[in-house]
């Protein structure tokens, strides 16, 4: 067991849900401080804070999911003292849909399922850029909104942080699986209607992965719709958390 994996979980109680929430690529723990914060009175929410990040930028990051969900996969278990869902944007999706059919083979189903900003798992990468040159990587790194600007503009800084950042995308974009499995866990899946990575019709094919209910919710937003929209999105995390229904 790795507690370093997870944060805040001192707070997790029996009596009330749990919600993990896993990173997109490049991105850590604190992405989700502000839900701890927002919904400590109801939810405890536990961001999974990977190495080679924020207090552990000094770690080797993981650049093998399997490797990866083997940890995580003993360390959650671990964890879970009563309900549980899970919250994955971006790669965070495809590693919680992992997880969570790991946990379900195991006798532990999900609350729900919460996934953001991520096709299914069948449609491989369409533009990959994890295998570029270091200079060619940098400037592909432009197009997506996670890594901040501050970093993309100091080139001692991307040069630090290239090994995590390649790892994560490595990771990411060699990932995909033809075999469709079907959750016992519903289904809630978000997105941000200008999203280029995954839109509206791509979130909305993920029904195709649940024997129970599925709903989609968009928002104003691209990729990272939920900082412009976290108030909205939050409601409706909260919502799902505090009131799974059964039926579409």
């Amino acid at each position: 067991m790795n507690i370093k994996l997870v944060k805040n979980y001192n707070q997790i109680r029996p009596d009330r849900a749990t919600l993990f929430c896993f990173p997109f690529a490049g991105g850590g723990a604190s992405a989700y401080n502000s839900w701890v914060q927002k919904m400590k009175d109801k939810v405890t929410v536990c961001p999974i804070q990977l190495p080679g990040r924020e207090e552990r930028i000094m770690e080797k990051p993981y650049n093998n999911m399997t490797d990866m969900l083997d940890e995580l996969e003993e360390t959650i278990w671990k964890c879970i003292r009563g309900p549980y869902a899970f919250w994955g944007h971006s790669m965070g999706g495809k590693i919680a849909y992992e997880l969570e059919k790991r946990l379900e083979k195991r006798g532990k189903t999900a609350q729900c399922f919460l996934v953001s900003g991520s096709r299914i798992p069948s449609i491989p990468e369409r533009n990959p850029i994890y295998h570029l040159p270091d200079d060619e990587f940098k400037k592909a790194l432009g197009r997506f909104e996670g890594t901040p600007k501050e970093i993309l503009e100091n080139q001692e800084l991307l040069d630090f942080f290239l090994p995590m950042l390649r790892a994560d995308f490595t990771m990411d974009e060699t990932y995909h699986d033809k075999k469709l499995t079907v959750l016992q866990s519903p289904i809630e899946a978000f997105g941000g209607r200008k999203d280029r990575e995954a839109d509206e019709e791509a979130m909305k094919e993920w029904r195709k992965y649940t024997k129970r209910a599925f709903h989609c919710h968009m928002f104003e937003g691209g990729h990272f719709y939920i900082r412009e929209q976290e108030e909205d999105v939050l409601s409706e995390v909260q919502k799902c958390l505090l009131g799974v229904p059964d039926e579409n």
